[in-house]
């Protein structure tokens, strides 16, 4: 594979020290762009040295997985700050701070520790994959794009290449325009078209 493939891949992830199993796409087949800053790095190194049908097991660091622990992300909050949210924290409650996720390890003297680490910082990774499938259509890809960004109704977009610089997409009504800015950059560094202009198409309502 090569940076910038659209792939179908099946996986199940498990973290080495434990064994517990933390992602699984079952029966399904997700889509997957290959480029940095998507992908785990070690997940990305290893898909690009892998083909269609091919299996493999790798393992995965920290340091190309979530990162080591940082001990800077373990904070000691005022009980006060819950209590602003009508919140009575517990341990192993989830709290929302400066824009981080983090997980109330204790409450004690009226102080809160809180752990804003990626739950999987530290953790040495074990992924079980397979490429399904290379998506090669331009078609294609742009429905990947919809489907990686949850807009329903993917089966009706249509693109339409005019020209090396530009492409003209038919979407239902209604999608968030943040979704279609998002998309269309993607469709810009991925796809290498310098102009797209999204085409909203109206039908007329099928008669009983």
């Amino acid at each position: 594979m090569q940076i910038n493939d659209f792939i179908r891949v099946s996986y199940s992830a498990k973290i080495k020290e434990t064994g517990q199993e933390f992602d699984k796409t079952d029966d399904k087949s997700v889509p997957i762009i290959i480029k940095p800053g998507f992908l785990l790095k070690g997940l990305e190194e290893a898909l690009l040295e892998m083909n269609v049908n091919e299996k493999k097991i790798i393992e995965i660091p920290p340091e190309k997985a979530f990162g080591e622990r940082d001990s800077k992300l373990m904070r000691l909050i005022p009980i006060s700050e819950f209590r602003k949210h009508s919140t009575d924290p517990e341990p192993g409650m989830f709290f929302q701070a400066d824009n981080m996720r983090g997980k109330v390890l204790s409450v004690s003297g009226g102080r809160v520790k809180v752990d804003f680490n990626n739950p999987l910082a530290g953790k040495t990774l074990i992924y079980d994959l397979e490429i399904k499938e290379k998506i090669e259509s331009i078609d294609d890809k742009i429905r990947v794009l919809f489907e990686i960004y949850g807009v329903a109704d993917k089966e009706k977009i249509k693109a339409k290449v005019i020209s090396e610089k530009e492409i003209e997409i038919e979407i239902p009504p209604l999608i968030n325009s943040l979704y279609k800015k998002k998309i269309a950059d993607e469709i810009i560094k991925t796809l290498k078209f310098e102009r797209v202009k999204f085409a909203e198409v109206f039908e007329k309502p099928k008669e009983d």
